[in-house]
């Protein structure tokens, strides 16, 4: 035979055996179909299976197995074939299986059937349609019929109806109680006969019990212990109808004797055997509660009462494997019950369901049959639905989440994150809800579509504050396993929660794009002191600061305006200034080629650092000891020469900021001529704002500083003090009249030209108008502006100079402009610093004219008592206190002639004593040692008369009592000073014989102060209390 011939052969028998399956399929689905037919139960699930299956065989009939086999290939159809063919076995032995069963155990078990008929059906849908029938060449009525197939089957839901779940549910419950009645029993056989077509009477009660017993016969013998109890109960359950009588030779239930429901219960704890043991006699226990039997001293048997010989524990294997099969059982009927009623359209079945299920799905098995049955978008579903038990969905869901990857996909699909939260957006946040989002966010597939769900971060970030510690820690790892999304970490950041922010931004170092993004979307949130304790972070600090070194100017811009969003902030200024890199970062800006914006934008947050750095703590930090070296202070003032005015005022307030703060600054600054030449030059501008900052800087670097203004040679210097003058007369700008008064007030104070400059200026005039403008404006609108009172002080500041006693040219104009009623006003209005320097000016101004009274004296002595009327005509610029005009009736009580107001001051007759005692109070640093001076120059004239006038005009305005408050509670110097004038006061006044007794006591305590006790104990003396031999001298 030839190789052709053999291959023909072959063929033939392969040929042979494709048909023979065919053929076999063909008989199996006339038999399922037949079988089908007249299925009692569940009548229209089985018909419409059985429609299928016959419209299947009248398809395969019209075709052969050649076609397909051409089409498919022999071992595709072969295989095809005998899955078929198992298929529609295993279908035609289930249905032949129970309908020759008993009809109580079909309905007890008819979910589990239908579940499987379901699966079979699929299955057998999907073989048919890997066949691929449609592109054979056949028919049109043909193919329609095979797609009708097709999706009829794989559409198929076997469910079951409400009656027979009710059924089902009234079997279980009773076979699971002890006793029965004969009427529950009874009524209960109705329903069934009533669902089965049969009637209720004795022959069916027979039919059933023999059935039973052959199956529960066959499970013995099959060792299925758990399923051979539940035949025991249902038999009993049939025989409490009392319809038929129990044969009397008939074993009662052998099986039910060994293992009866009640078997599995433990005698000593009441609950069902978890671990169960024999003891000696036989009688099975709890192995934790026979134990502690035993150890209470008992050695008989609970149960009958028998002495043991042995305390030894057996295992009962059997006892525990039949209670575990019937566990098992019990969930699987549970569970059929729980799918029936949850798809049910009953919202009392359906709770009760729900209640079932969340204790089964914490297993993981019935967690995944629960997936299969499609229960997943039920779930999702009940949570909108307020009659529903919300709960116990939301347990379900987080079960079936935990168990399987591929049910969180489903979960998601079915829009459960959007259901979630709603509710926790709505309040209405339970126990598994976080958890849910928990579980789902681990899986990294699922996270954007979680952190894309609208209000889900904010609702998730609301929810860290959440009293429940659970709550509150689960919201927080759902957040982090999200912040792998830069997107999401933005976000948390917007809603107020930084960590994950801060995390994310760390994690994405090296990568500059990424962290200019997240900078620019910083730059624009809203930041709260909660924020910030998270954002201060050194890491995170440190990669912000190190963008600075990136080449793309787009991400430096982003991080420099990050930056200044985050320095108003102290808490991140000491990070910045910790970290080295952030002042070099911010010069190499400033010093090296780059936008402009950014020179300007680095000064800036330059400026701001300093500002908030304390004096303490700027020494401290190495990046501010560089930027006040002579290299960076001089670039800063080259920048200030050269740029426009928006450029300029930025430095300048750089410098202006580091002058505040460092010695060395202002010195280089002061220093540099070409700088100072050029600020005094700044206040020419036309820009107001590069003048007000010039004029802050030149008196930053001129306050307490011995030499004053650093003014530049002349002719600047003349024009400087000029424009000066022109700025405090005229400004409309209330900052620039006071800046110019302070800088005027801080002029070198033995520069002649500058007193005539002085002189010649408006500068007198404007101070007067400072000051007459805010008498009246203290006295009419209330309280004075910040602006007001500066602006006030710093005009007073800059009347000392005209009211130095070695300036006579200056002073004497202060006369001419009758200035003295409104400084001793400004005594009682003033704030501390003006009564202090209104104070100052009236000492200066009453020692030059008692100086001026004085050498005129003395030069008239030396001329032999010249008469009046020559010494005024010598000096006709000089006002007397003595004069023979008529006009001058008035005699001064200190002098004892009459003064002057215009050109001459004199304390006590410009009625400035009072005030002057009544600033005493003012406890302000400085206030009551200007006014003590200022009373001290009334005892300065070297006449008897004068000081004895004196110190009766201090005495009469209750000047002691006044001086003895500041030697209660005034400062070491103020006291000083009050000591010095009452020990003059005393010497030419005297006082009360109270207050003498006042005045002794508060000295006496005084000697217990070290530094005062000299001076004290020489008062002492003058008054007669301590001996000249005292021991305190």
């Amino acid at each position: 035979m030839s190789w052709m011939d053999f291959r023909i052969g072959i063929e033939d028998v392969g040929g042979a055996v494709l048909q023979e399956l065919w053929n076999r399929v063909g008989l199996q689905i006339v038999d399922l179909a037949k079988e089908t037919r007249d299925v009692v139960l569940e009548k229209d699930n089985f018909r419409e299976f059985s429609t299928s299956i016959s419209e299947l065989d009248t398809l395969l009939q019209a075709l052969n197995v050649n076609q397909i086999e051409t089409s498919m290939g022999s071992e595709f159809t072969k295989a095809a074939l005998e899955k078929l063919n198992s298929q529609l076995r295993k279908a035609h032995k289930m249905i032949k299986d129970y309908k020759s069963g008993s009809h109580l155990r079909f309905i007890l078990h008819s979910h589990s059937v239908l579940s499987q008929m379901q699966y079979l059906a699929k299955d057998i849908a999907a073989i048919v349609s890997s066949f691929e029938l449609i592109n054979l060449d056949m028919a049109v009525n043909l193919k329609s019929m095979n797609t009708r197939i097709i999706e009829h089957l794989s559409s198929m839901e076997f469910r079951m109806s409400a009656s027979t779940q009710t059924i089902a549910s009234e079997i279980k419950n009773s076979i699971s109680r002890s006793s029965r009645n004969r009427k529950s029993a009874g009524q209960l056989l109705e329903k069934i006969a009533e669902a089965v077509g049969a009637n209720a009477d004795a022959s069916l009660v027979k039919n059933e019990l023999a059935l039973l017993k052959q199956e529960k016969h066959e499970t013995e013998v099959q060792k299925k212990l758990a399923e051979a109890l539940e035949l025991s109960q249902l038999i009993n359950l049939l025989y409490s109808t009392e319809m038929v009588s129990r044969p009397l030779n008939e074993d009662t239930s052998t099986y039910h004797n060994q293992y009866p429901i009640g078997s599995f219960i433990c005698p000593l704890c009441d609950e069902m055997m978890v671990d169960p043991v024999a003891i000696i006699c036989g009688h099975s226990f709890e192995r934790k509660a026979i134990q502690e039997y035993f150890k209470r001293g008992n050695y008989d048997c609970p149960t009958c009462r028998q002495d043991l010989q042995s305390q030894e524990l057996t295992p009962n294997v059997n006892l525990r494997s039949s209670i575990q099969e019937w566990k098992k059982r019990d969930m699987d009927w549970k569970f059929q019950a729980a799918v029936a009623g949850i798809n049910s359209d009953d919202p009392f079945r359906e709770n009760k369901a729900f209640d079932d299920m969340q204790d089964l799905v914490e297993i993981s098995e019935y967690a995944v049959k629960a997936a299969e049955e499609g229960l997943i978008p039920k779930f999702v579903e009940s949570l909108k639905d307020t009659r529903l038990n919300s709960v116990a969905a939301e347990k379900c869901l987080y079960c079936l989440a935990k168990y399987c990857e591929d049910h969180k996909l489903q979960i998601v699909d079915a829009g459960a994150v959007r259901r979630i939260v709603k509710r926790m957006y709505n309040g209405e946040t339970e126990a598994n809800s976080v958890s849910i989002l928990l579980e789902l966010s681990k899986t990294e597939t699922l996270i954007e579509r979680i952190g894309n769900t609208k209000d889900c971060i904010p609702v998730l970030v609301s929810l860290l504050s959440n009293p429940n510690p659970d709550t509150s820690s689960k919201a927080k790892a759902v957040l982090q396993n999200l912040s792998s999304n830069t997107h999401f970490a933005v976000k948390m950041a917007e809603a107020g929660y930084f960590q994950s922010f801060v995390a994310r931004f760390n994690q994405a170092a090296g990568q500059q794009e990424t962290q200019a993004l997240m900078a620019e979307a910083l730059e624009k949130m809203q930041l709260k002191e909660n924020s910030i304790n998270d954002l201060k972070d050194k890491q995170f600090v440190h990669n912000l600061v190190h963008l600075l070194s990136s080449n793309s100017p787009a991400w430096k811009s982003a991080c420099i305006k990050c930056v200044k969003k985050l320095v108003p902030y102290p808490k991140m200024v000491k990070r910045f200034l910790s970290d080295p890199e952030t002042i070099p970062l911010l010069l190499n800006l400033i010093s090296f080629r780059s936008d402009p914006l950014l020179k300007q934008e680095a000064a800036e947050i330059l400026a701001l650092l300093i500002e908030a750095c304390q004096p303490p703590q700027f020494q401290m930090y190495q990046g501010l000891q560089e930027l006040q070296s002579q290299h960076n202070v001089g670039l800063l003032l080259q920048f200030v020469a050269k740029f426009d005015c928006q450029f300029k005022v930025k430095f300048l307030h750089l410098l202006l900021e580091l002058g505040n703060k460092s010695k060395t600054a202002q010195n280089l600054i002061r220093s540099n001529t070409d700088a100072v030449d050029n600020l005094f030059s700044c206040l020419g501008s036309g820009h107001p704002s590069v003048r007000k900052w010039a004029m802050k800087l030149i008196h930053c670097v001129s306050e307490d500083h011995p030499d004053g203004v650093p003014v530049p040679p002349s002719p600047g210097k003349e024009t400087a003090i000029n424009t000066l003058a022109s700025i405090l007369a005229c400004s409309p700008n209330f900052e620039e009249r006071s800046l110019a008064a302070g800088i005027i007030s801080q002029l070198p104070k033995d520069d002649i030209a500058i007193d005539e400059v002085l002189r010649k200026s408006e500068t007198l005039k404007a101070i007067h108008e400072v000051i007459c403008n805010s008498e009246e404006e203290f006295g009419v609108i209330g309280a004075p502006t910040n602006q007001d009172k500066s602006l006030l002080e710093n005009a007073l500041a800059a009347l000392l100079r005209f009211t130095e006693p070695t300036k006579p040219q200056l002073w004497r104009q202060v006369g001419q402009l009758e200035l003295y009623p409104s400084l001793i006003r400004l005594l009682s209005t003033g704030s501390s610093l003006a009564k202090q320097r209104t104070a100052i000016a009236l000492a200066h101004l009453s020692r030059s004219t008692s100086l001026s009274f004085a050498e005129t004296s003395i030069r008239l002595k030396q001329e032999n008592s010249m008469p009046l009327l020559s010494m005024k005509k010598l000096f006709p610029n000089m006002s007397w206190c003595c004069s023979g005009s008529a006009d001058n009736e008035i005699l001064c009580p200190l002098h004892g002639v009459a003064c002057s107001q215009r050109l001459t001051f004199c304390l006590v007759k410009a009625d400035a004593v009072k005030p002057l005692l009544r600033t005493l109070s003012d406890t302000n640093s400085g206030v009551a040692e200007a006014a003590l001076m200022a009373l001290e120059t009334l005892l300065e004239d070297h006449s008897t008369l004068s000081h004895s006038n004196a110190s009766a005009a201090i005495v009469e305005s209750e000047g002691v009592v006044a001086i003895l408050q500041v030697l209660e509670k005034g400062s070491l110097s103020a006291k000083t000073k009050a000591l010095d004038l009452l020990q003059k006061i005393l010497n030419h006044s005297q006082i009360s014989d109270a207050l003498f007794q006042r005045c002794e006591g508060i000295l006496i305590q005084l000697l217990h102060e070290d530094a005062l006790r000299k001076k004290v104990a020489l008062v002492l003396k003058n008054m007669n209390v301590l001996p000249e031999q005292s021991s305190y001298f």
